[in-house]
């Protein structure tokens, strides 16, 4: 890795930040003036669905062309959030019943998927290991919440009735709520529930790098649960999710490239077995935690090794013949012991290590 690629990514991360901040100051500004609807400043509402929609479409574009790590659940979250904003946008232009549907089932294809998408990046940001059945058990979950909110027109379950308003140039789709119209609240209750359950899970059992995932991540479920519960009560015909959706992916956009300046700060230096020639603060690092493995015991060097040799926490319990409990407080004494604060960070020290060619001195 050079000075330029970490330069490139933390000039990407200044534009996020830009761009995101820019997003919650006008969603900010735009509260107010929504409501005001006989005031001559009242927004086109049309036109902000369509901004939010080629906002979507930027993020999706920024992200496949200059995220050089790319992660296919993140490509699948913008995806669906230009999905949803383009349904809510198609909508409020929507001339008949029919093409109105259509777009809410555009919008609704985006957001049942996107509780399952965020779980799994929170997941995989967490450290957070499941059964692939359990995955596609998820996906046929957020499959049939799709079809319920889908199946409105057609069954008489979300919806019972359904017809359209067309006022100052904006579409609105009147409906009737129908008898399983409660069955979508309540799976996006589990699922930002499981969020909360599965960060704070993470941050007590050290599996984050940083403190600062852990707020990134709390913020933005807690954010959304906010934005969601709010359009419960107000029921107004603006989507504040249309926006509460693009803040969400500039977040983890964020997250993302602040956990890859990360690794390339640390990775720079590092070549294969070149250990000469890093610099000085870099050659103390790795004295240091060269020390501090030296503190570890017998047991705990037998986890670190199995790590070093690829195995996860699973196997390691299974090669060492013992619980998974027990390797859990293996691992947090030695995070404790070598400073480091997640199973990521300490693979993240073990991979430069043998790059260095000096692992053995992790390991003797």
């Amino acid at each position: 890795m050079t000075r330029y690629n970490t330069g490139y990514l933390r000039a990407i991360r200044r534009s996020a930040l830009t761009a995101l901040c820019v997003t919650l100051l006008l969603f900010i500004a735009l509260i107010p003036t929504i409501y005001r609807q006989n005031d001559s400043l009242t927004l086109n509402i049309p036109v902000l669905y369509g901004i939010f929609a080629a906002l979507a479409l930027l993020l999706l574009l920024s992200y496949l062309l200059f995220v050089k790590k790319k992660k296919m659940w993140y490509i699948f979250l913008y995806a669906a959030i230009l999905l949803s904003n383009t349904g809510y946008f198609t909508l409020s232009v929507a001339q008949t019943v029919e093409s109105a549907l259509f777009a809410n089932r555009l919008a609704y294809l985006g957001a049942a998927y996107m509780p399952l998408i965020m779980l799994a990046i929170i997941a995989e940001v967490c450290n957070i290991r499941y059964p692939k059945a359990l995955g596609w058990v998820l996906v046929g979950v957020s499959t049939l919440a799709f079809l319920l909110a889908a199946s409105g027109g057609i069954l008489p379950l979300y919806y019972s009735e359904v017809s359209i308003d067309t006022t100052d140039g904006l579409t609105r789709l009147l409906k009737v709520y129908g008898p399983c119209h409660f069955l979508y609240s309540l799976y996006l209750f589990a699922y930002f529930s499981i969020m909360i359950v599965a960060i704070v899970y993470s941050a007590a059992h050290h599996q984050l790098t940083t403190y600062k995932q852990e707020a990134v991540l709390l913020s933005l479920v807690f954010f959304n649960i906010l934005v969601w519960f709010v359009e419960q009560l107000i029921r107004e015909s603006f989507e504040f999710l249309a926006i509460s959706y693009v803040i969400s992916g500039m977040f983890l956009l964020l997250m993302d490239l602040m956990l890859q300046d990360y690794e390339l700060q640390l990775l720079q230096h590092s070549g294969p077995d070149d250990s000469q020639t890093l610099p000085k603060d870099v050659a103390d690092l790795f004295d240091e935690f060269a020390r501090s493995a030296q503190t570890l015991t017998a047991s705990e060097k037998n986890i670190l090794q199995y790590y070093a040799d690829g195995l996860d926490v699973q196997e390691a319990a299974e090669k060492a013949f013992i619980s998974i409990h027990t390797v859990r407080k293996h691992n947090a004494n030695i995070y404790q012991k070598l400073n480091v604060n997640s199973r990521d960070e300490l693979m993240l020290y073990i991979d430069l290590f043998r790059r260095c060619g000096r692992l053995n001195e992790l390991l003797s």
